[in-house]
């Protein structure tokens, strides 16, 4: 139980610095600091915050989609491709229901954390872009 509690608070803290790293970069490339406009300086703000959030947020929907099994066809064909060039076919040795309820034993459950810091900065750009349009 404890070490379940570790693993959340390491994937939440993870998520904000890959977020927190992707907003710096942001600001850096935007020139975020040397800017004296309010208008410009929330414009960037909101550029900022909402591409860590798109970005977290797509890597966690796409993760979501994995946790389905929806790609579990392309690691079996690719199996099955590499196992023509070898004597013995992959194809005869394990059907797709196999190869997928093998998968699902090992599959490791949906990252909410990354999901939860995506959306907390997509809501931070779509609060700047509002107050962006409120100012302009």
């Amino acid at each position: 139980m404890e070490e379940q509690k570790q693993n959340k608070l390491a994937s939440y803290i993870t998520s904000l610095v890959f977020a927190m790293t992707v907003f710096f970069v942001g600001a850096l490339a935007w020139d975020l600091f040397a800017q004296t406009e309010l208008l410009t300086i929330v414009k960037i703000l909101s550029d900022c915050f909402f591409l860590p959030g798109v970005l977290l947020v797509g890597i966690a929907l796409i993760g979501w989609v994995s946790t389905k099994g929806t790609f579990d066809i392309f690691g079996y064909s690719f199996r099955g491709l590499i196992g023509l060039f070898k004597s013995e076919s992959y194809y005869k040795t394990e059907s797709f229901y196999d190869y997928r309820v093998k998968k699902d034993e090992k599959r490791k459950p949906f990252n909410k954390a990354m999901m939860l810091v995506g959306l907390v900065f997509l809501a931070l750009g779509t609060i700047g872009t509002i107050v962006f349009l409120m100012l302009e």
